[in-house]
């Protein structure tokens, strides 16, 4: 009876509203698996006429004069409501991009904004955009950002935990352009007390807008929101996580301090980085440390894969993301080439807190160490090979260092073995000459460093105290144009003579991207029984039974770059050696 109705667009919106409810499914006994046309041909006893009348019905909603105007639609929405003819117009524009996808291209600005409006607020069950709105964003994002902005904000402020949209601004690439324009106006106004359900709304618009806004703007409203008092908690962390994205020097430590040993907070730190989320968003610089602080705040929580011990308060598919995560970014870190990474999973490594992660840090630690190795050494090219066959200029750092060595070791032969005594310049004497107590360790440096100077070709240059990173001094720095070697110098009395190669050579200055790793650790000997005691074991007998000492302390990676040199410069018959070890021992027994 009201089949003529229906083909001249005059239907009720009652039966509109029935119609449009049994296209996307919502029809007892009629199911979602079969296409919607078979849906109502079936519920319409497979009447063709019928069914086609139907579907004219449902194509003239889009162009009927009392379709409801956009700010009605969103305010029903907030009071959970929905118009007759929103199911109905939203069928209509899926028949018209399915039968005359021409008429699309009709659609006023007024059609366009209703369609948009009902496509956010009614909720049709499908799996996937419909076609036509796929068009708009691609031809409209403009629009579509507009109409999103307007829809999910009165959402939001309704306290729906469902907000349409916003997931395809973080996640979908063809919504690019709108995430531009509607990320940041969302943020602006989301507010700072909601519920747990709605933070990841939140999450959404704050991964959009760090994937496709400017940094400064994004860092001007996450500026703007950090000082409300009454944020919630469980927000904050998710808004300093964003932060961190940013800008890792302003909001890092902000992050630690709020975060840090609170397993709550570190529980919603992992939530906003979880892996479905794009982690290359990282920003490059002091990436390493922004690795490093959510390994170790995540990682003290969260053990790896389905380990006992996981917080059984927290659901096991959360907890397992969470160790997933840290599993991703340990793995980001092991593939940077540059040293700060290298010091980084030292650094966790040795971190208490991580115990559970020790044996993946460990692999990720060596791998690392090969890939920065790698990553370090250049090339020379055939002029540069010539050079360095010449005694000429070395043609990267691992020459220079093998040239230093060189140079040392010749001034450390000389020494012994010469006939000038240089091994006076290293003593204060008495009126006779007779040497009474060895010189101050800067007197030794400066003593070696000039002789070291004239061993040196042309363009290389050695300094005293060359600076590193941190504003940290290495007791001679020789460097030939933007690669360098440190060399760390200490008598074989220091206090820190056991300690010093790896708390001040390797910790402080082979860390410098200049010096690819390489450095040398240089003692001077002055006499068996003028030696600080080590750690644990005998005091070493002769310059060579100390070298080994001190080489052993070094793994096998850094013993690739790092060479320890023991200088003989005891005064002979003043402070003789003591028997070595096992010749004592030979005695004794």
């Amino acid at each position: 009876s009201n089949a003529d109705a229906l083909r001249e667009n005059r239907a009720a919106p009652a039966l509109l509203f029935d119609t449009g409810k049994a296209y996307f499914g919502y029809y007892p006994g009629r199911g979602r698996s079969i296409a919607a046309e078979q849906r109502l041909s079936e519920l319409l006893g497979n009447d063709d006429d019928l069914v086609e009348a139907t579907l004219a019905g449902l194509r003239g909603t889009v162009w009927r004069e009392d379709v409801p105007e956009a700010d009605e639609i969103i305010r029903l929405k907030s009071e959970s409501r929905m118009p007759y003819l929103a199911f109905p117009f939203l069928a209509g524009m899926d028949e018209v991009q399915r039968v005359k996808p021409e008429q699309l291209d009709q659609l006023s600005g007024l059609q366009m904004r209703k369609a948009l409006t009902f496509h956010f607020c009614t909720p049709t069950g499908r799996g996937e955009d419909p076609g036509w709105y796929v068009r708009l964003v691609d031809s409209r994002p403009e629009l579509v950002a507009d109409v999103l902005v307007q829809c999910a904000t009165a959402m939001i402020r309704a306290g729906n935990e469902h907000v349409p949209g916003l997931y395809e601004l973080a996640l979908m690439k063809n919504h690019a352009q709108v995430a531009r324009g509607a990320s940041l106006p969302l943020l602006r106004t989301f507010p700072v007390r909601c519920t747990q359900k709605q933070i990841e709304a939140l999450d959404n618009l704050l991964w959009a807008a760090l994937q496709h806004t400017d940094r400064e703007s994004l860092d001007e409203v996450i500026d703007g929101k950090l000082p409300r008092k009454s944020m919630n908690l469980a927000q904050r962390v998710h808004w300093l996580a964003a932060g961190l994205v940013v800008s890792p020097e302003t909001y890092g430590q902000q992050l630690e301090n709020f975060v840090g040993g609170r397993d709550g907070r570190i529980r919603q730190l992992a939530a906003f980085l979880a892996p479905k989320y794009p982690l290359n968003l990282l920003t490059d610089e002091r990436q390493a440390a922004t690795l490093k602080l959510l390994i170790r705040l995540i990682g003290s929580s969260f053990g790896p894969s389905t380990e006992a011990g996981l917080d059984s308060s927290w659901s096991g598919t959360r907890a397992m993301e969470a160790s997933e995560l840290v599993a991703q970014l340990i793995h980001r870190l092991e593939s940077m080439p540059d040293q700060d990474a290298t010091h980084a999973l030292e650094l966790l490594t040795a971190d208490p807190a991580l115990s559970r992660w020790r044996s993946q840090l460990e692999r990720a630690r060596d791998t690392q160490r090969v890939i920065h190795r790698d990553a370090a050494y250049r090339h020379p090219d055939v002029e540069q090979i010539h050079q360095t066959l010449n005694n000429q200029a070395p043609t990267n750092v691992s020459d220079l260092a093998a040239l230093v060595l060189d140079r040392l070791s010749e001034i450390a032969t000389r020494i012994r073995t010469g006939n000038t005594d240089d091994w006076r310049q290293y003593w204060n004497e008495d009126s006779h000459g007779r040497p009474t107590k060895s010189k101050h360790e800067d007197s030794c440096r400066d003593a070696l460093l000039s002789d070291i100077r004239e061993q040196l070709p042309d363009g290389v240059d050695a300094q005293p105290e060359g600076q590193y990173a941190n504003d940290k001094r290495a007791d001679i720095r020789v460097a030939y144009q933007d690669f360098n070697v440190p060399v760390e110098v200490k008598k074989s009395t220091h206090p820190d003579l056991w300690s010093a190669l790896r708390n001040q050579l390797i910790a402080k200055y082979t860390r410098d991207p200049a010096t690819s790793g390489y450095g040398i650790y240089l003692v001077f000997w002055f006499g068996g029984d003028a030696v600080t005691s080590p750690p644990d074991g005998e005091l070493p007998a002769t310059p060579g039974e100390l070298r080994a000492r001190l080489q052993e302390t070094l793994s096998e990676e850094e013993a690739r770059k790092v060479t320890v040199l023991v200088i003989d410069v005891s005064a002979p018959g003043q402070t003789p050696y003591r028997q070595p070890r096992a010749l004592r021992s030979m005695v004794a027994s």
